[in-house]
């Protein structure tokens, strides 16, 4: 009996330990990350030590959060590779949409809305469509109805649509007219030279509406979308995390 006694007292003495050592590493994500969004806030967003330690017990966090600064000092290049490694590391339930959408507005902030011509329309929708179809990975958007289950991708996604589809119709019309017949341009002649000063401004007015639209998606910043990873939502998800969630 004593013996038996004895043994269940390391055990729970063990278990005890582990429970202490669990919610130590529980505070430090929480002060660590804490801190560093206070000073992110205030402008100062490096703060190496703080999010090392994030970097060491929560690996999504630490990329997460050099991705914002990244994508706040306007490099989203550089916020795109972090918040693709935070995705890596495979972040849980609304974390992980929160992710996706700071991806997709990273790759979406790196096209330059006066570049975007005849010659490089298909490139656009290219990068576009590699956007949604980050934010429809794991039903954050859904791709054919409204059915995502998180707000912020499914209205992100459906502006890029608003977009392309934007941009496919001019795609069209450039065609058509590139495909028409010679010989009904000739006969046209002086009809043409007289819709020619009004075609022009008809040109200009649709590459200020796609320029308009792209602004207005890459107007979404993360701050706005409150995509901001906060403190308490850090402790809730990392005491779901002890209790045995699977990521």
């Amino acid at each position: 009996m004593k013996n038996r006694s004895g043994i269940i007292k390391i055990v729970a003495a063990v278990t005890g330990a582990v429970s202490l050592l669990c919610m130590a590493v529980l505070l430090v994500n929480y002060l660590c990350n804490e801190h560093f969004i206070s000073e992110y806030k205030k402008g100062q967003y490096v703060d190496s030590t703080v999010n090392a330690v994030l970097g060491f017990t929560q690996p999504h966090i630490y990329h997460y959060n050099l991705g914002d600064v990244y994508y706040s000092q306007g490099d989203y290049e550089g916020a795109e590779q972090e918040f693709r490694k935070a995705l890596e590391k495979k972040p849980g339930g609304e974390s992980d949409c929160k992710t996706r959408v700071n991806l997709a507005l990273s790759i979406v902030k790196q096209i330059d809305p006066e570049g975007v011509t005849k010659e490089n329309l298909d490139e656009v929708i290219d990068i576009l469509e590699g956007a949604k179809d980050i934010l429809i990975e794991n039903d954050c958007a859904h791709r054919d109805d409204e059915d995502g289950h998180y707000e912020d991708a499914q209205t992100l996604k459906d502006e890029i649509d608003a977009f392309e589809e934007q941009l496919r119709k001019q795609t069209e019309e450039q065609d058509q007219k590139g495909d028409q017949d010679p010989n009904d341009q000739k006969d046209q002649g002086s009809d043409d030279e007289n819709e020619e000063d009004t075609q022009e401004p008809q040109s200009s007015d649709k590459e200020s509406e796609i320029r308009k639209q792209l602004d207005a998606i890459q107007g979404d910043s993360l701050e706005q979308r409150n995509q901001e990873m906060d403190a308490y939502e850090t402790y809730k998800n990392e005491h779901d995390y002890y209790g045995g969630r699977t990521w």
